[in-house]
């Protein structure tokens, strides 16, 4: 008889859970399963193991049921999804809400693809465990996470379609007819809780909610609109406004003032000469000196002021003439404005957008 390869132990940990359950009466839980690729090979796992040698998944469980009721079987059960992969599988383990290890099992080894290798599956892990009560392990799953096998639903569909046959056999059309006014009742009561008046529908292709729909009364948004948020207390909502283009003006512009301050450039003038003019005379004239030096009259003269201007030919009138006047090299202090910055055009500042149609419900 060849040796047995694969099991699936309760760990020390697991023991002591279950054997409280059936002292206090209050079931141990298999919340979690994990697998993992062994490090490379598939080990060997005891009830003195605590955990899975490599970890590479953990996941809520699919489901916990009993399968042997005699033998005190249960199974739990682990499905991967497409989407998760790339790992080699050697083995498993099972942990309660709060982390830990119940049971361990080693697995034949299988390969998990993903999807971008060019394969996918779901991939089902179960792990079978003899425990000394079925009572005492709560055999429950997380609803939110309960995925059906192929196998399960085409039994149940070809349940529920039998049972739907039989039923229908029996049904008159009248009563066929409430049942599908019941359900149109309900389902438009389903859909008015889902859709209050206020909503607002977006839609990528023409679709008129009024004809969709034609229970409710529907407007459309507007015409080459952007959404935007309004206040929380709703005191806002339908406001209108923005633009997609502007304009600056002077009003837009910082405020500060552009100086515009300089110094002419040197200029050497030279020598400039005035324009001939100035011609003048003086009033006085010269009176011989009689002094007793000179033993009355002699050749000395002396100036008179109080004549008429060139009252004697030895005062003669000043010609027009001219001066010679020396300009240094100097500048000059200047200001003004510049030319003008623009031409004072709008440009747009409208961002990159989709257009979508928008409805929203008015009654």
């Amino acid at each position: 008889m060849s040796e047995k390869r694969f099991n699936a132990v309760l760990t020390a940990t697991g023991e002591e859970a279950i054997s409280q359950a059936v002292v206090s009466g209050s079931p141990a839980g298999f919340a979690l399963m994990a697998v993992g690729d062994g490090g490379g090979s598939v080990p060997e796992v005891s009830p003195a193991s605590a955990g899975l040698v490599h970890e590479v998944y953990r996941a809520q469980l699919n489901g916990v049921t009993v399968v042997d009721s005699n033998k005190n079987i249960v199974q739990a059960e682990l499905i991967i999804p497409p989407q998760v992969g790339g790992f080699t599988i050697r083995e498993a383990a099972l942990y309660d809400d709060s982390g830990a290890c119940l049971a361990v099992a080693s697995v034949p080894e299988t390969y998990k693809p993903l999807l971008v290798e060019g394969a996918g599956r779901h991939q089902v892990i179960r792990i079978w465990l003899a425990v000394s009560n079925v009572a005492s392990v709560l055999l429950t799953a997380d609803p939110s996470v309960i995925v059906a096998t192929a196998a399960e639903l085409k039994k149940t569909q070809d349940t529920a379609q039998d049972y739907t046959d039989a039923v229908a056999d029996g049904v008159t059309e009248s009563l066929k007819t409430a049942i599908a006014e019941a359900v149109a009742t309900a389902s438009r009561a389903v859909w008015n809780d889902d859709n209050p008046v206020g909503t607002v529908r977006l839609f990528q292709k023409n679709i008129n909610p009024n004809v969709k729909w034609p229970w409710s009364t529907w407007a459309y948004l507007g015409e080459n609109k952007t959404l935007r948020l309004g206040k929380q207390d709703g005191s806002d909502v339908m406001q209108t406004g923005g633009a997609d283009s502007v304009t600056l003006t002077q009003g837009n512009l910082p405020n500060v003032r552009l100086d515009v301050t300089g110094t002419a450039a040197d200029v050497d003038l030279g020598t400039l000469q005035t324009t001939a003019a100035g011609r003048h005379g003086h009033a006085g004239k010269f009176t011989p000196s009689n002094t007793s030096l000179d033993s009355g009259e002699s050749s000395r003269r002396s100036w008179a002021s109080d004549y008429a201007v060139n009252s004697e030919a030895l005062i003669a009138e000043a010609e027009d003439h001219q001066h010679t006047v020396v300009i240094p090299p100097h500048g000059h202090t200047v200001s003004g404005k510049t030319s003008a910055l623009g031409s004072g055009n709008g440009f747009n500042i409208t961002n990159s957008f989709i257009k979508l149609m928008g409805w929203y419900r008015t009654a």
